[in-house]
């Protein structure tokens, strides 16, 4: 039988400027079966909202956005995210209009991951979107100047880029994972 690690103390070590609205991080201690003590770092994101991956699709292809990420020190194409404001859907909406300009429905329920279970208390809901066919998509998408580039991919080439290590986003992976198995066959 299982046994669970019960959580006996609870410390903040830091909280942003916003008063931890995007970024807390704890250090929790946990009782283990043994009775041993340990300390784990825990990181809350967006104040624990759920957080949103938008898998938006015109027909079959899928919508990659291209952006510099300081923490990986290069630039990455992955799906567009977020953080939650509202709910899944609404929140994804939101983040495809604000990263592209491009306005979709929602196409399925969400889906919810726990991208990091070791370190990471927030959810990630991940929300297929419906784009129609006749809006172009811009070179240099509108919004906030974040994404530099967005550009439509077929299956082919989302599976060229996965195995050439080109794609390896584990929000947009995993996205990715999750609306194949809700599709019976992989992306």
């Amino acid at each position: 039988m299982d046994t669970e690690a019960p959580r006996t103390r609870t410390r903040k070590a830091y909280a942003d400027a916003d008063g931890g609205r995007w970024c807390e991080v704890y250090v929790d201690t946990y009782r283990l079966p043994s009775g041993a003590e340990t300390d784990r770092h825990r990181v809350r994101l967006g104040g624990g909202r759920t957080g949103v991956v938008v898998l938006a699709r015109r027909g079959e292809d899928i919508l990659l956005v291209r952006q510099w990420r300081p923490t990986i020190g290069r630039w990455a194409w992955e799906l567009p995210r977020g953080f939650g404001e509202t709910d899944p859907v609404s929140d994804a909406l939101r983040e495809l209009a604000e990263e592209t300009g491009l306005t979709g429905s929602a196409a399925a329920a969400p889906a919810y991951l726990d991208v990091d279970s070791g370190m990471l208390e927030s959810e990630v809901a991940v929300v297929e979107v419906s784009v129609p066919d006749d809006p172009p998509l811009q070179a240099r998408p509108a919004g906030d100047g974040e994404i530099a580039e967005a550009r439509w991919w077929s299956p082919q080439d989302v599976a060229q880029a996965i195995r050439a290590g080109e794609l390896r986003d584990a929000f947009t992976l995993a996205a990715l994972g999750v609306a194949a198995a809700a599709r019976g066959r992989p992306e």
